[in-house]
């Protein structure tokens, strides 16, 4: 045969040479793959970027399975959302993650009432997308999906809403935004309970800041579903609040609870294959029982109101803890001394 005649340079070369026209064709389809397009806020028009790969590849636990590395963390506003956020920038730091990033640095919100335009984060590195989110946004299903990586695992976490507006009342000062609330309040008296004896009617006495990001914040009915992506025309359909609430049980991996903190993080720790060590928090930073300067002793007729005036909240919180309750049963008594030991060690780490 001729061949067994080829000069072994010439062979070596021609394999070399292969090689080298089979990896350009490869990078340049994987370039422009990788390109990211400018599109505004049209999501219709968005043409979806490359999945990121994480630069460190996931390191195996001791029971055998690998860390998600791809989450998106819906915070609630005061639900402690943020000491939640902080586990999960941890997280993406020490596994070199892409996390999405606000344009703005001085911001923890990224869009605006559901809306994610381009201008509103910073653009991934070479076109990806995200592996991490951890901020304030209106959960928007068809625009995170064109954003986040194609794996990602959804999660957030609710609180009881009642004392979620309480808490609301007094960190925001509520107050300074209703004209009349402060005459019509008794000294010492909490101005929830003044709101609470007329909703509908304070609600419409509301001055609305003219920033948007505080007109954002400052939520005052059914605000988890709204973070969530129930729009204000459906708070009072009970079938839409249904459908609702039913989407975000399929769409979301894990829904937390705030009452039930560290469970939430140990049974995230399970669902995520992550370590112990991967949901410390900074529990100084979170009070469990809020304390409160001004008396707010709520009346069964306030709570009435409450609970009619913010239905789909109401709805939300109680399907959630209750799968959330179902859940941890359905887990073992493994995982409550699991949960003894993780606060053990958490208070050892303040």
């Amino acid at each position: 045969m001729q061949y067994s005649r080829l000069s072994p340079v010439f062979v070596l070369l021609l394999m070399l040479s292969i090689a080298l026209y089979y990896n350009v064709q490869v990078n340049a389809t994987t370039d422009a793959q990788q390109k990211l397009p400018k599109t505004g806020n049209l999501v219709s028009n968005f043409k979806v970027p490359k999945a990121s790969d994480s630069k460190k590849a996931p390191k195996s636990t001791k029971g055998g399975c690998q860390p998600h590395l791809n989450v998106a963390f819906l915070k609630v506003h005061k639900c402690a959302s943020t000491t939640v956020s902080h586990v999960i920038f941890r997280f993406g730091h020490e596994h070199d993650l892409l996390v999405a990033l606000p344009a703005k640095t001085d911001c923890d919100i990224i869009g605006h009432f559901g809306v994610i335009r381009d201008e509103d984060y910073e653009p991934p590195p070479g076109g990806r997308r995200w592996n991490l989110f951890t901020h304030h946004a209106m959960y928007n299903r068809s625009r995170f999906r064109q954003l986040m990586d194609p794996d990602t695992r959804y999660i957030t976490i609710l609180r009881d809403p009642l004392q979620r507006l309480q808490s609301a009342f007094q960190y925001h000062k509520f107050e300074t935004r209703f004209p009349g609330m402060k005459k019509e309040t008794a000294n010492g008296t909490a101005y929830i309970t003044t709101y609470l004896k007329k909703p509908s009617f304070w609600d419409l006495q509301f001055i609305p800041h003219e920033n948007i990001i505080d007109r954002e914040n400052f939520c005052f009915r059914n605000c988890m579903s709204r973070d969530l992506g129930l729009q204000k025309k459906d708070y009072d359909n009970h079938t839409a609040v249904q459908a609702f609430v039913q989407g975000i049980e399929n769409d979301f991996t894990t829904v937390m609870i705030m009452e039930y903190l560290p469970e939430s993080l140990v049974l995230l720790k399970r669902r995520m294959c992550w370590t112990l060590r991967d949901i410390l928090y900074d529990s100084s930073s979170w009070v469990k029982k809020s304390t409160y300067s001004l008396q707010s002793v709520f009346t069964r007729e306030m709570v009435e109101n409450f609970e009619r005036h913010n239905h789909a909240d109401v709805v939300l919180y109680a399907r959630f803890k209750e799968l959330f309750l179902k859940q941890i049963k359905e887990e073992g008594v493994g995982f409550k001394e699991e949960v003894k030991h993780f606060k053990r060690v958490n208070d050892k780490e303040k």
